[in-house]
Order: C-alpha cells, then structure tokens, then sequence
C-alpha cells in the first residue's frame, strides 16, 4: 500500500512539473510587460503551412504552403529566394525592448493606422503530454502586428495579440527594419519565372508563327551545343547562322514575365486568345518536360483629333498565357523576348560581301 501512494505521490509530482513546464513557455508566469525575446519567432519554420497578412487599407496576402511549393493567390508559385527571406525573419524576428510607457499611447495610434497583421498557421498538436504530441492538425499559432520601422531604421514597432503593450523588435546581424519583408502585395511575392532552362538542357524547341506560318521553324539537340533547325515542311536546313541560334537558345535560361494581370474577365481573356494570338514557343527539356508560352498582341484604341479612332498593337508589350492555361494571362515585354520571337530568316546564314 505505501508503495502505491510513493508512486501515485510521484505520478503527481511529474504531472506537476509538467505543468508547469506548459505554462511556462507560453508565457503564463511571465509578466506581460517583459515578454521572452523569442515572443513573436516562429522556430520551427518547416511546420508552417500557412501566413496571412493584411493591412489596414484592404491590401492582403495568402501565403499557402503546398506539395513543398509556397504559393500566393492560390495557384501562383511564390519567388523561392523571397520565401526563404521571409522564413529566415519570422524565425529570427526578436524583442528588444518594450516600448516606454510614457511613447505607448502614440505608439498604439501608430499601430492600429499602420500595421500589418500577421497570422502564422501551423501542422501543431492540440496538447502534449511529456513531449508527446496529441490531434496534430493545422492551427493558427501565433498573431502579431508589425509597425513601422523606429526612428533609426534598425528595427520595427510591433504588438504580440494577447499583449498589452506595444515592443521594439529586430532581426539579429541585420541592419535594418522588417517592413518590406511584411508586404501584403501579391507582386512582391509572385515568381516570375517562365523558361529556366539551359542551352545544355534543351531537347527540342519549337517556334510557331500564326501570322507567316513559313517563318514558323523546329531546333532539335544532335550534341552538347550542336542543333538541327527544321522549316515549317520539316525540311532540314542546310546551314544557318549558329551564333544568332545560340545566343537565342542559351537565353532560356532565364525568360520572365513582367506582371500577372488579375482583373481580366475569362471572356476577355478568351477573345484576346483567339483574336491576338501570333506566336507559340514550346521548349522541351533532357528529360521532356516541356514549356509553352503563347503570344498574344495587346491592341490599344487611339484616339486622333478628328475624332476618329483605331487599334493598334502595343510595340513595348503583349499578353502570355503559360502552358496552355488559358484562365491566367500574363504581361509580356517585346523587348526581354526580342530574339526569341525572331522569324526563321533571321537565322539564315549571313553572305559576306566583297
């Protein structure tokens, strides 16, 4: 019997501990005016499922991670460097000071005008019992809104929700202040990558133009830096200008879109398809995949001073649908893709005159 009350005492005292343990690292027993410098860092990031951050002008972001891809707006891929930017700040985000009391009520002020509120949701257990996780499932872990930056620029004003008082927070070896990183512009966060694909990778790529179809031509790989370029017949060209093919090709290494247009209507972006559509490039890689970016003029209604008016295709720009996703278009500048657009005769072999 007293060896049962030993262990039943002892049984007691480690639920006890454990507790205490619990409550301790949410901060129960600490004092709200002197929260734990690790208050506002997320420390295991890769458990992170989702960020929501708005501001207070309507402006939001969605940060969704999936399949081991971060997205923003659901079904664009977020730029991988910026994400790990991100990621690195959350984890190291720290507090420096509280703010003084007598600059809290200013501050405050600042804070509900300006801040940006950042939600942070993660794959966490409901509860643990000595370190064993229990109903893991997706929950938000952590709410904070991060100000402005202080008047040296070297860190940021911020309020922990369930705080009473605003803090000083900053990123440890970083001279600097947060903001641009809490951005709630879809843009800042968007990849804008199309072709990543080196000269040695290339397979195939093939260049179709809706508007002079002989102009239209195929480059097939032979060697590590050797091509065959078929015409619109599929004839096989007897020569051509290998530098102006090389150059071309060893672009796709990094072709990018300027912007994803959101407010186009599905029907607009049909109609411009099917009326504007002058070129389609498809590149496939080694292991063929393949990328297609088609083009699209983008006509513009000119007004003259008799009152008349007409459309004519943009010189600087034009519209991109990226494989065959004909719901998200994009823009396009001429000028990024100047030789790829190029027509067949370009590449013909330069006769040297004498």
């Amino acid at each position: 019997m007293k060896k049962n009350k030993l262990y039943l005492i002892i049984a007691a005292a480690l639920v006890a501990i454990a507790a205490i343990v619990v409550l301790w690292k949410t901060e129960v027993f600490q004092s709200k005016d002197h929260l734990s410098y690790e208050a506002f860092a997320v420390k295991d990031t890769a458990s992170i499922t989702k960020v929501f951050m708005a501001d207070m002008h309507g402006n939001y972001v969605l940060l969704q991670r999936k399949e081991g891809d971060w997205m923003v707006c659901d079904s664009i891929r977020v730029m991988k460097s910026i994400m790990e930017e991100f990621l690195t700040t959350i984890n190291n985000i720290s507090v420096k000071q509280v703010v003084p009391k007598a600059g809290q009520n200013a501050i405050n002020k600042v804070l509900s005008t300006s801040a940006v509120k950042v939600e942070i949701y993660q794959k966490a257990p409901k509860f643990k019992i000595f370190g064993i996780a229990f109903g893991l499932k997706e929950r938000l872990t952590k709410t904070y809104y991060m100000g402005p930056a202080t008047m040296d620029n070297l860190a940021n004003f911020a309020l922990l929700e369930g705080s009473d008082d605003p803090y000083i927070v900053y990123i440890p070896g970083f001279r600097g202040f947060a903001t641009p990183i809490y951005s709630t512009n879809y843009a800042d966060w968007i990849n804008h990558d199309i072709f990543q694909t080196k000269i040695t990778r290339i397979k195939e790529a093939e260049f179709i133009d809706y508007e002079n179809p002989a102009e239209s031509f195929k480059v097939v790989k032979t060697g590590a830096r050797f091509f065959d370029v078929y015409n619109y017949q599929g004839q096989k060209l007897p020569a051509y200008d290998t530098l102006k093919l090389i150059d071309m090709l060893s672009e796709f290494r990094d072709k990018n879109f300027e912007d994803k247009i959101m407010n186009f209507t599905t029907e607009r972006m049909d109609s411009i398809f099917h009326e504007n559509l002058f070129k389609t490039i498809i590149i496939t890689d080694v292991e063929g995949q393949k990328t297609s970016l088609d083009f699209c003029r983008q006509m513009l209604n000119v007004e003259y001073e008799d009152g008349t008016s007409e459309l004519i295709a943009n010189e600087d720009n034009c519209y991109g649908f990226i494989n065959k996703r004909y719901n998200e278009i994009y823009l396009l500048q001429f000028f990024h893709f100047d030789r790829q657009i190029q027509p067949l005769s370009y590449f013909a072999p330069q006769i040297s005159q004498k």
